[in-house]
């Protein structure tokens, strides 16, 4: 795995035939438009509104249908949901769009009216609703309110009031005529009339009262149980009209949603790509296009487009505009590519870090996981992703297979097989038995094992750290940056090498600084204490007095431009206390890869000792249940302290990860295959 060398491509043509240059763009795909600009061409342009207007409508009919674009991940691996694909055939951009507006047109259109049938339906349901709910209080009352507006010396209303305010009511008008009929424990309709002399005073007691009239609406029955029956009616013929249109949306969604989703993405592509090469430069009668390729396919380029002048030139930065960054790799070197993203891309001339963490991370995952059982069942778990899953999920698929591979090698090792002795059941001695077991005597932690797995954990961490101080120099040799090198990384690996030295002989010396007292072999390495001390120092001293004086000595002899001297050793002071502080700590942190295997294990002694099936044979459903639990969770886990291990301690030592996406200039597909003629 690594950076692809790209070159930079240009193509001339006349403005007649831009539209087969964009076709020809389209076919070869690894181009990566740069310098766009605002002249677009008409002929594209066209085309490019032409797709817009397509994507609309196809999109705004997958959302009427509500289709998911995309099956659910556990739909996919769990249930098998396959993503059929569409073949479209086509000679031209004008072609391809003619086949997707011949095929959306008729679908969209049915799906449009559908769905403003069915939010008429709706509409007319939510109204004969709230009519019905208006009038559900009124409904025991069958008087007829249509009279009640002809009187001509009185003045009449009919309010629904609740009952404690009906004496209100009264006493506000003393002369009214005031008739009342339940409707409720807690609500009257109360029939008022007034002469025609009192009118302003009964609306003024009304609006004081806060009582509003009771209007059934225009075109019911005054009556108003005969209106909430009629509204009843309304609101169940509504309803059933619009269920009818639900089952056939239902049934279009059947019948279209796979062609549809197809038909959005066809002209998703055309709209993004269109829009890529609408711009064609400031030329009246030639257009111009310009982008990165694949140097590998600069053969490949110069034939396809052979027909028109095409320029080719080294890749490099113009107008502040990165060269972006295409992977390539090697199989099974790309592995942890995902991973790596967490991160960012590597620059043009960076370090790739893909192949050291496709090695890396399934090693710490296994023996973080490390349990025979477990590392099968997740085994098993990425061999579905693999076989079921998208693209995409397949990458995810590949590195939990290795994780899981890794898990069973490093179970092995321990001699673990769902925290049961794995010796038991295949005659591999443990190499490192971590759990001590004796008969009579409940399975506990082999102590003196632990340790040792800590001290391995450690020294992992240090070869890991020193790989990423390596690469730091590595990228610093490319770049030409001799002084830095020299001033900053090649001490800050040399102060920790000789410092991981020195920790050793301190604790060979019985935790003494002076480490030159003792010649009993040091941890580890089994080397005289004392030898192992003066070596350490004789580096570890110098390294210090390197990072803390060595640009303050550089800016003194012109040699750094900037700053002051003073300021650069005040820095260089930070920098030591930093890099003490941060290797202390960067290398205390792969302990976690000795402390998740134990919690690991732990959480599965505790599910064996309560819920073993050989304790009880009805414990073999809560046991399976646990342990599938376990699994999930640890695994989640693990995932995210290996990343974290990547992450915080690899890669900020020498990777940036501020690379530019290499983009095609046709889009990654799903649901389509587009075949140019």
């Amino acid at each position: 795995m690594g950076v692809a060398r790209l070159v930079k491509a240009t193509v001339i043509s006349p403005r007649s035939e831009y539209r087969d240059v964009a076709r020809a763009l389209a076919e070869f795909e690894d181009f990566h438009r740069t310098g766009a600009g605002a002249d677009f061409d008409p002929a594209v342009q066209e085309l490019t509104i032409r797709a817009v207007r397509l994507f609309a409508q196809a999109d705004q009919a997958v959302k009427d249908l509500g289709l998911q674009l995309m099956p659910g991940q556990i739909d996919i691996i769990f249930r098998g949901v396959k993503i059929p694909q569409n073949e479209y055939d086509a000679s031209s951009w004008e072609e391809l769009l003619a086949k997707a507006e011949a095929e959306l047109t008729p679908i969209a259109e049915d799906v449009k009216s559908k769905k403003m049938l069915l939010q008429k339906e709706a509409k007319e349901e939510t109204d004969a609703a709230n009519v019905m709910n208006a009038l559900r209080a009124v409904s025991g009352f069958a008087s007829d309110l249509g009279g009640v507006s002809s009187l001509h010396l009185l003045k009449a209303t009919t309010l629904i009031i609740d009952n404690e305010k009906i004496s209100e009511l009264k006493g506000a008008l003393p002369d009214a005529v005031v008739v009342t009929q339940s409707v409720s424990n807690a609500q009257s309709v109360v029939l008022v009339a007034v002469k025609r002399s009192d009118d302003a005073r009964l609306d003024r007691t009304l609006k004081l009262l806060e009582l509003k009239p009771l209007v059934l609406p225009q075109g019911m029955p005054q009556n108003p149980a005969e209106a909430f029956r009629r509204a009843s009616e309304a609101w169940k013929a509504a309803g059933e009209a619009r269920r009818k249109v639900e089952e056939e949306m239902s049934v279009a969604k059947d019948k279209y949603g796979t062609q549809l989703l197809a038909v959005r993405e066809l002209t998703e592509v055309a709209r993004k790509t269109l829009d890529e090469v609408r711009a064609s430069g400031s030329m009246k009668r030639l257009a111009m296009i310009s982008g990165y390729i694949p140097a590998k396919k600069e053969a490949e380029f110069r034939e396809r487009f052979g027909r028109w002048i095409v320029d080719i030139e080294q890749a490099g930065a113009e107008g502040g505009e990165p060269v972006p960054t295409l992977l390539e790799g090697r199989q099974g070197l790309g592995l942890a590519q995902p991973i790596v993203m967490e991160q960012g891309l590597p620059t043009t001339g960076e370090v790739d870090p893909t192949p050291i963490v496709s090695f890396v991370f399934p090693i710490f995952f296994g023996m973080m996981f490390g349990d025979v059982g477990h590392g099968i069942i997740l085994t098993l778990f990425a061999l579905l992703v693999r076989v079921r899953g998208t693209p995409r999920m397949k990458q995810w698929g590949n590195i939990f297979l290795a994780a899981g591979l890794s898990s069973i090698f490093f179970g092995a090792v321990f001699g673990e097989f769902f925290e049961l002795s794995l010796f038991r059941f295949v005659p591999i001695p443990p190499l490192i038995e971590i759990i001590h077991r004796a008969a009579g005597v409940p399975d506990t932690f082999n102590i003196n094992e632990v340790y040792l797995i800590m001290e391995i954990a450690i020294l992992i961490g240090v070869a890991h750290l020193i790989t990423a101080l390596s690469l730091d120099i590595y990228d610093g040799a490319k770049e030409h940056e001799g002084l830095e090198i020299w001033l900053e990384k090649v001490p800050a690996l040399t102060m920790y090498v000789s410092g991981v030295g020195y920790g050793l002989a301190f604790i060979g010396a019985g935790f003494n600084f002076d480490v030159l007292k003792t010649s009993a072999p040091a941890p580890l390495l089994g080397i005289p204490n004392d030898v192992l001390g003066a070596i350490s120092l004789a580096v570890l001293l110098p390294s210090m007095l390197v990072l803390l004086t060595g640009k303050a000595v550089a800016i003194s002899m012109g040699k750094v431009k900037g700053g002051s001297a003073g300021g650069a050793l005040a820095n260089g002071g930070l920098e030591v206390f930093e890099r003490i502080s941060q290797f202390l700590s960067n290398s205390v942190s792969y302990v976690r890869l000795a402390v998740m295997l134990l919690v690991h294990a732990a959480l599965l002694l505790i599910t064996n000792q309560y819920f073993g099936p050989w304790i009880n044979p009805f414990y073999i459903v809560p046991w399976v249940i646990l342990n599938l639990m376990i699994i999930a969770f640890e695994a989640f886990v693990v995932y995210v302290q290996d990343l974290r291990l990547h992450l915080y301690e690899f890669f900020t030592k020498f990777f940036s990860g501020t690379g530019t996406p290499f983009r095609k200039i046709l889009p990654d597909r799903v649901r389509i295959k587009i075949n140019w003629r």
